[in-house]
């Protein structure tokens, strides 16, 4: 199994200077390693000779900022696949994937990559996995705590992608069984818990600090988020274990949330190096100059009279106006488009092409969102209306609106103004506009409420007839080595394509 096979082996004379995005690490350098799967592999997971890691540092440093999602993963997974499903933007040509078909390559190289396979690009499931082990190792509990809530992060993404997934055994065992959506959900919890009680153990102990890329180390900052990923995690299943969500939000109903700006888990990009590893990865592929903004989301931005319009969305070429591309055209009447043509239709707006812009994790726009939901559901106290302004606030001012009366104008539209009875798509709304080009946070939010409302596709191709993608498929290397434990998975979900649900999707 290929994301098994995969050995952190590190030299006692190849200390580097590691510089990421701006800031110095002096850390162990780490190369991966692709090491044949034979029936001595869990001998050889870790190197009998050459030191390993003595610390976990550069470990959550690559967990971090690959899980933040580099450029390639971003490409991949955000502009081909989540934003479009979600509207944000489309590409020119309108390929099978912006018509809900599959691409199988696509989807396996996506999973390839959040596990680890035999090329060059590190895989973030795989080094938080070892960030955990190593911090325990070295007896540090702060990181070690850190390390679990990362991973909690990671996997709780990559089971929502495709579902049934290797979890308790991954990086364990050469062929990992895979648990169920509903096991690990209830684990993560457990792990979520964990962590916090491990960053809270007194005592002082070396901190991340700059190789934490997230929050430079900062106990208080990692307990919000921590909190914060649980209420994430509750209102995720509150279709399928409501006494799960119960559980979690009573949990910490008395603990810190995000409560400004600063609390946001992001990642910063480096505007200095060359490298295109550590620069914004929206600002990278704009470089292909193949992405416009759907007409969708540029048409509620224009009808709702949005200040957040001139921020996410560049003028057209041709003419100046604001354009979007629909998604989910006919590809057999674009084949003399050109680009004259797509010069009629926006690009993305400068807000996400900052040299030093921030790729957002969780932001505290999402969690008012989130708040809001749970009030309005009787699950958290206090008003969801005050809840649900909050987040349209901060969403405005994460994307630079600083005109406060034209924010105040927007939200006493009638259309916009906070209705009891369709308070859950006005939330949901709202939160895809906030989750602006973060399509698969979006999507999982799309999947589980029905919200928002996207415009119908032109084209519904042939493979799905039109139907709205659930999840992506399995890993082509996945079936060929570890086809057993696959198809156990596959036979639970009841097979693996995209309309196959996961345990929580029931809208």
């Amino acid at each position: 199994m290929i994301h098994n096979c995969l050995s952190p082996l590190v030299s006692k004379s190849e200390i580097h200077l590691i510089r990421s995005l701006g800031i110095v690490l002096v850390a162990s350098a780490t190369l991966l390693v692709f090491s044949g799967c034979d029936k001595n592999f869990d001998e050889i997971n870790f190197p009998k000779t050459g030191a390993v890691t003595t610390e976990p540092d550069g470990l959550f440093t690559v967990a971090t900022q690959r899980g933040s999602l580099t450029w390639y993963m971003y490409d991949r997974l955000q502009r081909i696949v989540a934003n479009q499903y979600m509207q944000y933007n489309t590409l020119d040509g309108s390929g099978s994937i912006d018509h809900y078909e599959p691409s199988y390559g696509l989807f396996s190289n996506i999973w390839d990559r959040m596990y680890g396979d035999q090329t060059w690009e590190i895989a973030p499931l795989f080094y938080a996995h070892h960030a955990v082990e190593v911090s325990q190792q070295r007896e540090n509990p702060h990181k070690e705590g850190i390390a679990r809530i990362w991973k909690s992060f990671l996997f709780q993404r990559t089971t929502d992608l495709f579902g049934d997934i290797p979890y308790s055994e991954a990086f364990k065992t050469s062929l990992p069984q895979f648990d169920t959506q509903e096991s690990i959900y209830r684990d993560l919890v457990e792990q979520i818990n964990r962590g916090k009680e491990l960053i809270s153990t007194p005592g002082s102990f070396p901190s991340y600090g700059p190789a934490d890329l997230l929050y430079n180390g900062q106990i208080q900052r990692w307990e919000k988020f921590a909190n914060s990923l649980l209420l994430r995690i509750a209102l995720r299943v509150v279709y399928v274990a409501p006494e799960l969500t119960l559980s979690i939000i009573n949990s910490i109903n008395s603990q810190p949330l995000f409560e400004n700006h600063e609390d946001s888990n992001k990642l910063n990009w480096d505007p200095t190096t060359s490298n295109i590893y550590f620069r914004n990865p929206i600002l990278v592929t704009e470089v292909f100059n193949n992405t416009r903004m759907s007409k969708t989301i540029v048409d509620f931005l224009v009808e709702n009279n949005d200040p957040r319009l001139p921020f996410f969305v560049k003028p057209a070429k041709s003419d100046g106006a604001y354009r979007g591309l629909a998604n989910g055209l006919d590809p057999n009447e674009q084949s003399v488009f050109d680009q004259d043509h797509f010069d009629q239709f926006s690009r993305v707006g400068e807000a996400f092409l900052e040299d030093d812009g921030a790729t957002y994790n969780l932001h505290f726009a999402e969690v008012s969102f989130l708040k809001a939901e749970a009030a309005m559901r009787g699950y958290l106290g206090g008003d969801p209306e005050v809840y649900y302004y909050q987040g349209i606030r901060a969403s405005m001012e994460m994307y630079g609106v600083t005109d406060d009366q034209a924010v105040e104008s927007y939200i006493n539209q009638s259309q916009i103004k906070y209705d009891e009875s369709r308070a859950l798509e006005q939330i949901i709304t709202q939160k895809w506009m906030s989750l602006c080009m973060n399509g698969v946070e979006a999507w999982f939010e799309k999947r589980r409420t029905g919200f928002p409302i996207l415009a119908p596709l032109e084209y519904m191709g042939t493979i799905n007839e039109g139907q709205f993608p659930r999840r992506l498929t399995y890993s082509d290397a996945e079936r060929r080595l570890n086809g057993e434990k696959l198809e156990e998975a596959i036979n639970r979900m009841g097979g693996d394509t995209q309309q196959n649900r996961v345990w929580w999707d029931k809208n």
